[in-house]
């Protein structure tokens, strides 16, 4: 061959080259990201902040992605799981079968987790769930991740330390009649007990009730029973304390008695009404939540969000943004693939650093870093304050002061 035609054939493959390479750039590939949120019922304000947070990750990833000259783009599938485990199945089915969707972010309680589970599982779609603790949700080897939030027990174990610390004989519990109440309450009963402390009296409610007013006289009526030295704990959702101190900050037992309440309780929006923040001053109230610990990427995404929503990251939504990070991560790792990523997430998970905490999973796909804070109100009533901290690794309590 001579040394010209060698030379027109190299120009002919470097051209061929070239196209091929500047139609590679032209088509992008789009990675559907299911989105499996509560936009109805007492939780919709956190679903809807939750689809923010994750609506900004997304925003974020892409404008990444084209910098890079990556091909791959990310687009958001969403449905509404109503707040119940049926309406997580139909989210979760709906969305992977008109999208092919094969990562959902969500959903956001243990009992829409598990209402979705069967369908995740037979279908090979992975669910990566920001906030679910419940250990009803601790489960090997299925296709849920809940890559933020600790496991419930972890904060069971909080609590009841922060009850025999503070010298209470007996609790008396509401709990939301669902995975996650039934199991903080189970744990939290027998941590109480096995800790030193009398007995633990427990009362259920219906998830989402209309009225708490029969459940306040009840509760009443046992702490009064009980006499000297109890304590009341709600394991309730927002929405529902809401709807139970109504009644409570009139009643002269539940408006004396010293009040402990799961993590979402802890935020300025309960205190707005200022007999709830009257009684809960009272109260001594206290909670367990997240450490008001900081990353790198803190700040940065309080501010991204508040320039692009024009107003603060809602109670955990920032939870929603790692969740979302660490999904599409796994997917530009291992492909639009729900077996490949279900694989690849723990790895990718276990270096993670998020927006508050490192994500570490432990062999149930659930979050292993657990440092809690323990809140109480200011001393005007308009927010929380951390008092302590809660370190579960060796499950220890310290108070400041």
């Amino acid at each position: 061959m001579s040394k010209k035609l060698m030379t027109v054939l190299l120009i002919v493959m470097l051209t061929v080259m070239v196209g091929v390479s500047v139609q590679a750039q032209d088509e992008t590939e789009t990675y559907i990201l299911g989105v499996a949120q509560p936009f109805t019922g007492s939780l919709g304000s956190f679903g809807e902040d939750f689809a923010r947070g994750i609506e900004l990750a997304v925003m974020q990833m892409n404008a990444e992605l084209e910098a890079a000259g990556n091909a791959v783009r990310f687009e958001i599938a969403s449905a509404d799981t109503e707040q119940t485990p049926e309406g997580a199945a139909r989210a979760v089915q709906t969305i992977v079968q008109t999208t092919g969707a094969q990562v959902i972010v969500g959903p956001l309680t243990t009992g829409e987790v598990l209402g979705a589970k069967q369908f995740a599982d037979e279908n090979g779609v992975v669910l990566v769930a920001p906030a679910s603790s419940g250990a009803a949700g601790g489960i090997p080897g299925d296709n849920i991740f809940r890559v933020i939030y600790p496991p419930d027990n972890y904060a069971a174990r909080a609590f009841a330390g922060i009850a025999i610390d503070r010298g209470y004989e007996n609790v008396v519990v509401l709990y939301v009649d669902d995975p996650f109440g039934n199991g903080l309450n189970d744990s939290f009963s027998a941590d109480f007990v096995a800790a030193g402390g009398s007995e633990v009296v427990s009362l259920a409610y219906a998830p989402d009730a209309a009225d708490l007013s029969s459940e306040a006289a009840a509760v009443s009526a046992e702490i009064a029973g009980l006499g000297e030295n109890t304590a009341f704990f709600c394991v309730c959702f927002l929405a529902d304390a809401q709807k139970f101190l109504q009644v409570a900050q009139v009643d002269p037992i539940l408006s004396t008695v010293e009040w402990m309440g799961i993590e979402n309780l802890a935020t300025a929006e309960i205190l707005e009404d200022a007999g709830h923040a009257s009684l809960l001053q009272n109260a001594n109230f206290v909670s367990v939540s997240f450490a008001s610990t900081t990353t790198p990427l803190s700040q940065p995404f309080i501010d991204s969000f508040t320039e692009e929503f024009g107003s603060e990251p809602g109670p955990f939504t920032n939870y929603a943004f790692d969740a979302a990070n660490i999904a599409m991560l796994t997917m530009l790792v291992a492909g639009n693939d729900g077996e490949a990523v279900k694989s690849m997430l723990p790895f990718v998970s276990n270096h993670y650093i998020g927006t508050a905490v490192q994500a570490y999973l432990d062999e149930n796909g659930d979050q292993a870093v657990v440092v809690y804070g323990i809140y109480s109100v200011n001393d005007d009533a308009t927010d929380f304050v951390e008092v302590g901290m809660y370190d579960g690794s060796s499950d220890t309590l310290t108070f400041e002061g």
